[in-house]
């Protein structure tokens, strides 16, 4: 059973250089396939960070569902794994570090069988009614943060009410961060070893959804999410 799936291509003029690395992912019977690729179609040697040399976040259209997984490579040099995705509209983001080559990291569109007009959601509501405190599994965290302006650093510390988490993936935890268009994609990690404290920037105003990830001893890797609104800077 194939799936239909495609990237957000852009124009490119004849002068304008294509991108030095080009990402395809196809959904296959459960499995997700990356190809990663240079302008003349030949695989490009990643460089590890955080403990994978991939690692691939996908989210659905209405950023409800998260997913954050880190895919294999195969012997023909593409990266696979394997996930069961409900039908529906998916976005997925290759987080990768190509060795000297330049990586912009731009979302691609996955459909999984017949999908329905999506709703609109709406931000302002969503924003109003989160809560800075978020249980999951069991385990509590709350989320502090001071004003958020467009184009300016701002501390993320969350507080894990008692709980201390694992090291994972080489860090005391891991932020992502969309944009609510499912456009910028911002992924960091804490600024210190010993505290769930994070740095981000938010490239523009607007609403934002977060996921953060910590590990734990008995619960495993749990993502915590909220919603972000980040103010114009004038």
């Amino acid at each position: 059973m194939e799936h239909e799936h495609h990237k957000n291509h852009k124009h490119h003029d004849m002068d304008e250089k294509l991108p030095e690395v080009q990402i395809n992912i196809t959904y296959n019977y459960g499995i997700v396939t990356i190809k990663v690729r240079d302008k003349e179609n030949n695989a490009v040697a990643l460089t590890e960070t955080h403990e994978k040399r991939m690692h691939l976040v996908i989210t659905s259209a209405d950023l409800e569902t998260f997913l954050h997984v880190h895919p294999i490579e195969n012997a023909s040099g593409d990266f696979e794994v394997v996930l069961e995705l409900p039908p529906g509209r998916y976005l997925a983001f290759a987080d990768i570090n190509p060795v000297r080559m330049t990586y912009v990291i731009e979302p691609i569109t996955i459909t999984v069988g017949k999908v329905i007009d999506i709703p609109s959601i709406d931000w302002e509501m969503l924003a109003e009614r989160d809560s800075a405190t978020k249980e999951v599994e069991g385990k509590t965290v709350t989320f502090h943060h001071p004003k958020l302006t467009a184009g300016k650093s701002a501390a993320l510390s969350f507080d894990l009410n008692g709980e201390t988490p694992l090291p994972y993936l080489g860090a005391l935890g891991h932020v992502v961060v969309l944009d609510e268009q499912g456009e910028k994609f911002i992924h960091v990690h804490p600024v210190s070893e010993d505290k769930p404290v994070f740095e981000a920037q938010f490239p523009s105003p607007g609403f934002y959804k977060l996921w953060v990830e910590f590990k734990f001893s008995d619960a495993g890797v749990l993502a915590f999410p909220f919603v972000m609104k980040v103010a114009d800077k004038n």
